[in-house]
């Protein structure tokens, strides 16, 4: 049927002019190929979606233009168009193979450039693009023009011989390439704008205002497309295989730096696959290798940023094995990098230091002994005395931000292998830490090397100066000198750093909820650079920087497990191991069991399991995350037999600063109180121990640690005892832990002074008062398990209090006495 016969059967059945309906008839006309019972089902359609629909206003029926043009066209129609394609004049049929190549639909600013091509037919494809809409194969919506249904691409497509297709794919690709500068010279700065017969191209009785526009890197990724889908194979010129390997290597550049790896990889493999294995073989001849190491090591690091360890061992060997040592160490440091995300911190450790002594750094092939780290500590002091940190800056004016000469690559690859090696020896608690820290500042100092990558040197020796020399100053010192190599650099690198900076030094001057903040931010740099672990490291640090800040559990909870989800998906051992632990730890606290371990999907079942994986594999971290929560569990439960156990093995292991700061707390607050049980002399002088470390710490931050200080010397003075005294400095205790925010270390000294009050001074009726006020303090943190059995303990009356411990005064609002 015509089109003027469909729109005098719509304007029959609407009961309107065919004038109003000839611009529907058209469309519909279209979408059935002027079959009557295809047209009768596309207008059955449009009722029913409404897109046809009667106006009360009109008091007539009317139609939606802009539903109408995404209308799909039925399948059945689709078959019957397909029946329709070989009967077409090959100059259509041409254009038609020419669309499917691109899949369902193209970009109008596509057609425009290949307009201009040897590829179109004889006259251009305006012409027949006019036609194949007009007959419902093809339709344009904006600036796309699409197949009206993807069975009619996908017919002309595998309708095509498989030689004609590579070789329509080719030309595509080789002509669309030319159009680029990674190719050719271009025409304008990285855009192309179509401005020529723009209208004449829209195929349509509406019109476009302004221009189709295409960047240069879309169009040099379809180019690639175009050459990949004819494949290496088809391409015997060995220089071609080479060009496009080369297209490949930029395009997963590219999509490298917006963080999409997988996609990368993709186009990493491609280049591989058209330069062929046996290029390592020439390709010193040739100039080739750069290529191959790029591609490579392309492929490693987008393999390890999708937690595929295996696919990252595949590529970096094969660089092992066609390179110099000194040429690999980028491969390396992707090898250790991917080892990290895994958790394989052992083989990290042995890989690192036989690969450091190899560069002949001075590292012994054993662990080293206390004098040996000493010794390494007196020789770097001696060095960087003579430091200032303006050198930094006159490095800046004399070699220049990004100096980027072979000796300087080098080293940045060094610090870059330093920096993955860190955590696995962070991680297994091995002497090799502070050693290799030493060994890197005094290489940084000797050689001048003051880039971002060096930076972690400087801030591991900040971080010995404070944990070996008590030497808080210079430990902040030098942690403000890597804050300074870092100032114009936004890399990678520069995330991790911050990060260890933070959580290591910072964190001893700078209030919690600074550092938890400073952490957040940390994180989201690091996602916006696709360096995942320093992101999962960042956040699982910031809370547990809320867990002990008193944020609201509930809270605390809803964020862990999101953030538990997110570790799952990045397939982090360590990261997932740690947030299961804190869920285990806030559970416990709340009287409830959300059953983290099954993130593990049976795996691992429990913690013993978890702490049996960690013992077999030697990681110390993941044995100290358990300790670590055995011990903080049992002390809030009180039971400080178990505490006192979990922390005999904790004192062995090096813990994070956040943690040894509240082990070192709380383990003060267990020797008082097993010293009143017991009045072993060991346990009260072990608590003084505590009190003196403590109170050199609060110079640095009285905010974090004023109330915990007065909480230990109340323990202190309860033990003597000196009662009046202990009153006093548990009421001051209270007092700053409830002006800082800090509602459970407020509700801990409450419960403390009223066991006090209890068992001490023998008065139960003060001892109630404080009792309930810890209750309803727990109640506000979000302890509601915790704060059941004090309840259930001392017999306390909780009917005037809500769940939420809301219809009592706010915990931070409770001033009996205080």
């Amino acid at each position: 049927f015509s089109k003027g016969d469909i729109c005098s059967m719509i304007a029959s059945e609407l009961r309107l002019t065919t004038r109003i309906v000839a611009e529907l008839g058209g469309i519909v006309h279209r979408k059935s190929s002027g079959n009557i019972l295809f047209a009768v089902e596309v207008l059955n359609s449009m009722v029913r979606n409404s897109v046809i629909h009667f106006s009360l206003k009109l008091c007539r029926y009317q139609w939606d233009w802009d539903n109408i043009s995404s209308l799909k066209t039925e399948e059945n129609v689709a078959s019957f168009i397909i029946t329709t394609i070989s009967t077409l004049q090959p100059k259509f049929l041409q254009t038609l193979r020419i669309l499917s190549c691109f899949g369902y639909n193209i970009d109008v600013a596509i057609l425009c450039l290949l307009d201009t091509s040897c590829i179109v037919p004889f006259g251009g494809i305006r012409n027949p693009l006019r036609y194949l809409v007009d007959i419902g194969i093809i339709e344009m919506a904006g600036s796309l023009v699409s197949f009206t249904h993807d069975l009619i691409q996908q017919h002309v497509y595998e309708g095509i011989a498989l030689p004609q297709r590579q070789n329509l794919h080719f030309g595509i690709g080789v002509f669309l390439g030319s159009k680029t500068t990674f190719n050719a010279a271009a025409t304008g700065p990285g855009i192309y704008s179509l401005e020529f017969g723009i209208d004449q191209m829209y195929i349509s009785e509406s019109k476009i205002d302004g221009d189709f526009i295409i960047s240069e890197r879309s169009l040099l990724s379809i180019a690639t497309d175009h050459i990949n889908c004819a494949g290496p194979e088809f391409i015997v010129d060995q220089k071609q295989r080479i060009l496009f390997a080369r297209w490949n290597l930029k395009v997963a550049k590219e999509l490298s730096a917006t963080s999409n790896f997988r996609c990368a990889l993709h186009y990493y493999k491609k280049g591989i696959q058209f330069i062929g294995h046996d290029v390592w073989i020439h390709s010193n001849e040739t100039g080739d290798q750069e290529l191959c190491l790029d591609l490579y090591e392309g492929a490693a690091a987008a393999s390890s940023a999708t937690s595929d360890l295996a696919t990252v061992e595949y590529f970096v060997n094969i660089v092992f094995r066609n390179v110099h040592f000194e040429r690999s160490l980028n491969a390396w440091v992707i090898l250790i990098v991917s080892l990290e995300s895994s958790g394989k911190y052992a083989e990290i450790l042995e890989k690192g230091v036989n690969l450091l002594r190899r560069l002949n750094f001075d590292i012994p092939a054993s662990p080293p002994s206390p004098k040996e780290i000493k010794d390494s500590l007196v020789t770097t002091l001696r060095i960087a005395s003579q430091f200032r940190i303006e050198h930094i800056k006159t490095s800046y004016h004399s070699t220049g931000i990004l100096n980027q000469d072979k000796r300087n690559i080098h080293n940045k690859n060094l610090f870059k292998i330093f920096d993955a090696i860190v955590i696995a020896t962070y991680n297994t608690s091995s002497p090799y830490l502070p050693l290799l820290a030493f060994e890197m500042m005094q290489y940084s100092l000797r050689n001048e090397f003051y880039e971002p990558e060096a930076a972690i040197a400087y801030a591991g020796f900040g971080y010995f100066n404070i944990m070996l020399r008590n030497d808080f100053k210079s430990g902040k010192y030098w942690a403000n000198v890597a804050l300074e190599m870092l100032k114009q650099y936004t890399i990678s690198t520069a995330a991790r750093v911050k990060w260890i900076i933070h959580a290591q030094i910072m964190i001893w001057f700078i209030p919690l909820e600074d550092t938890r903040r400073n952490l957040l931010e940390i994180a989201k740099t690091s996602m916006k650079l696709g360096d995942f672990l320093t992101e999962i490291y960042a956040i699982r640090l910031s809370s547990r920087c809320a867990f002990f800040g008193g944020e609201n559990l509930s809270i605390f909870s809803q964020l862990n497990i999101r953030n538990l989800k997110n570790t799952v998906k990045y397939n982090t051992t360590q990261g997932t191991e740690t947030a299961v632990l804190d869920q285990i730890m806030a559970d416990e606290l709340r009287g409830e069991n959300s059953n983290p371990f099954k993130v593990f999907k049976g795996l691992i079942n429990n913690e013993d399991d978890l702490f049996k994986r960690a013992s077999l594999t030697n990681n110390t971290s993941s044995m100290m995350n358990v300790q670590y929560r055995r011990f903080f569990s049992s002390f809030w439960k009180g039971d400080y037999d178990a505490a006192e156990s979990s922390s005999k093995v904790l004192l062995s292991l090096r813990m994070t600063n956040l943690l040894l700061i509240y082990f070192t707390f709380y383990r003060g607050l267990i020797a008082f109180r097993r010293y009143r049980e017991d009045h072993s002399e060991d346990k009260l002088r072990n608590g003084f121990d505590v009190i003196i470390k403590i109170e050199s710490w609060l110079q640095h931050s009285p905010s974090l640690f004023e109330n915990k200080l007065l909480l230990l010397n109340a323990e202190e003075q309860a033990s003597l005892p000196n009662i009046d005294k202990a009153k006093s400095l548990y009421l001051s205790s209270i007092k700053s832990a409830k002006d800082c925010g800090r509602v459970h270390e407020q509700g801990l000294a409450c419960e403390l002074m009223g066991q006090f009050l209890l068992t001490v001074a023998n008065d139960r009726p003060q001892a109630m008062i404080h009792m309930k006020n810890a209750h309803t303090c727990y109640l506000q943190w979000g302890a509601f398990g915790k704060a059941a059995e004090l309840a259930e303990e001392h017999g306390l009356d909780t009917s005037s209090v809500s769940p939420t411990g809301k219809s009592s005064k706010h915990a931070r609002d409770v001033d009996i006495f205080y």
